[in-house]
This record gives structure tokens, sequence and C-alpha cells, in this order.
């Protein structure tokens, strides 16, 4: 009966590190953002940020795009929200006008999971890039 206590509040005290260990593992990013380029608008307004997002050796690169108001901080749990492609770590942006965003890319259509075509009042325009292959 003591020995059935003893390994019952092993596994309890067991059970209770592997639960806090999975709470805390789960809370770790493991995504990093590499920054290509930020550009902020002509009237200096907004921020463009061109960037390539991996999560883990076993992830590919990510080429992504974030308008961010030209004060708003900019992290590694950001993803993008006017582009995001895959299979690519090539990526740039200009502004043509306070309105007018425009996005360079090489990702194949496939790879492609988010591309959007205006941001509040801005505009994006995408030009996409052959690759050297």
């Amino acid at each position: 009966m003591i020995l059935n206590q003893k390994i019952l509040g092993y596994n309890i005290t067991i059970s209770f590190f592997l639960l806090i260990l999975l709470l805390f593992t789960s809370c770790i990013n493991i995504c990093k953002n590499e920054i290509l380029t930020i550009s902020f608008s002509p009237n200096e307004k907004y921020k463009a940020i061109a960037f390539i997002r991996t999560c883990g050796t076993t992830t590919n690169f990510s080429p992504q795009v974030s308008i961010l108001n030209k004060n708003e901080k900019f992290s590694d749990n950001y993803k993008g929200n006017i582009f995001i492609g895959n299979n690519s770590d090539n990526i740039s942006i200009y502004w043509e006008s306070d309105t007018c965003l425009v996005v360079l890319y090489n990702v194949i259509d496939k790879d492609i999971f988010k591309k959007n075509f205006k941001y509040e009042n801005i505009e994006i325009k995408y030009i996409h890039e052959e690759t050297g292959n």
C-alpha cells in the first residue's frame, strides 16, 4: 500500500513537471524574422518592412511584407500582414507614393499564402521577378 502511494506520488510529480514544461515550451517563439528592408512612406506615416521569416531548420524561407504605423515596433512575433510567400529568400519593396507600395517577389503562385492589394488607404502593387535558376 505504501509502495503504491509512493509510485502514485512520483507519477503525479512527473506529470506536473511535464505539464509545466509543455506550457513553457509552447510559449517560446522559435520563429525569427530577418529584416531585409525598412522603407518609410514619403509622408512618413507608415513603414513597410520586407523580411524573411524562418521557423527552425525544417521550414523553408518565407518572404513576407508588413505595413505598420511609423512608430509601431516590429518583432519576431510578426507575420506579414500584406504578403506571405514560401520557398524564397528574396523580397523587396519601394514606395511609389504616399498611397502606393510596390512589392517585388519571386515566389511561384502555389507558394503564395497571402497577397493583399489594399491596406487601409494604401494600394499594393506586385511585380513578379523571375529567378535565375
